[in-house]
């Protein structure tokens, strides 16, 4: 597979993968997971791989929503850094009840094995805050 392809494939795996996270759907998460896998979510919190699927499994029936409006990814060999926005709606981000918006600004590691990618490590940060204004 060239190179152009290899990418555009982790491109179409990162969005399928937050589809997946939106929909709670933990089997199709755990596939896509390295075994070391650590998380760090926009309100500080570290994760491992275990930890992390628990809390993907229970976003299932929420009805959450998943866009990514800016992607880039840098390749070094096989691994590669990703990094851009998610814009999560449609209910049940942050909670089952809540009702709110989120947008995050992410890094994401992936590291290919076996000719498919897997999600290394993950570290979003909320986005909207004006600290340096």
């Amino acid at each position: 597979m060239s190179e152009d392809r290899e990418l555009a494939d982790l491109e179409a795996t990162v969005r399928r993968f937050g589809e997946a996270w939106a929909a709670g759907d933990a089997a199709v998460l755990a596939a896509m997971l390295a075994p070391g896998y650590t998380h760090v979510d926009a309100s500080g919190a570290m994760l491992d791989r275990e930890e992390w699927l628990r809390y993907a499994a229970g976003r299932a029936g929420r009805g959450t929503t998943i866009a990514f409006p800016e992607l880039a990814v840098r390749r070094h060999g096989d691994v590669a850094i990703v990094t851009g926005v998610n814009e999560v709606g449609g209910g049940g981000v942050r909670s089952a009840r809540d009702a709110r918006g989120l947008s995050i600004r992410f890094t994401q590691v992936w590291i290919r094995k076996d000719g498919r990618w897997l999600r290394e490590a993950m570290q979003g940060t909320e986005i909207g805050s004006d600290i340096f204004a």
